[in-house]
């Protein structure tokens, strides 16, 4: 059974259970506080999880996601975040590289959390995206 497509509203909320779900993330993300926007640059929708100690409290999905903002934003075009998705590029590598980019908060602070951001594509990865 195929699930919902990213990038989508329905993608992000399913993203959000399964993170909250997820014990590998839960530890891994025990001290983070802050909401992050994930923006699609190149088609311009996004969304923000509200992720506190290893939680996902909610999800706000925006269909221009220029006009959102969260203390910690990253951006890349879709064929960057699919890649990162489906596991053909580690999220850390996809960051000093560029193809992901932080619009707005502290790299140090998410290297400090990289196990979170791994467990955070092993989820996505289980919600599952369409192919390019």
């Amino acid at each position: 059974m195929a699930g919902p497509s990213f990038p989508s509203r329905e993608w992000a909320e399913e993203f959000c259970k399964a993170l909250d779900s997820s014990e590998k993330y839960r530890s891994a993300a025990r001290g983070w506080k802050h909401p992050i926007l994930f923006k699609i640059s190149d088609m311009g929708p996004g969304f923000i999880l509200d992720l506190k100690d290893g939680r996902c409290l909610g999800v706000e999905w925006f269909d221009d996601a220029s006009r959102a903002d969260a203390p910690v934003i990253i951006s890349g075009k879709l064929s960057d975040w699919l890649d990162v998705i489906n596991g053909k590029v580690n999220p850390l590598t996809a960051l000093l590289s560029r193809r992901l980019r932080i619009e707005k908060g502290d790299l140090s602070l998410i290297l400090r959390y990289s196990a979170a951001a791994i467990a955070m594509v092993s989820v996505a990865q289980s919600v599952g995206v369409a192919s390019q």
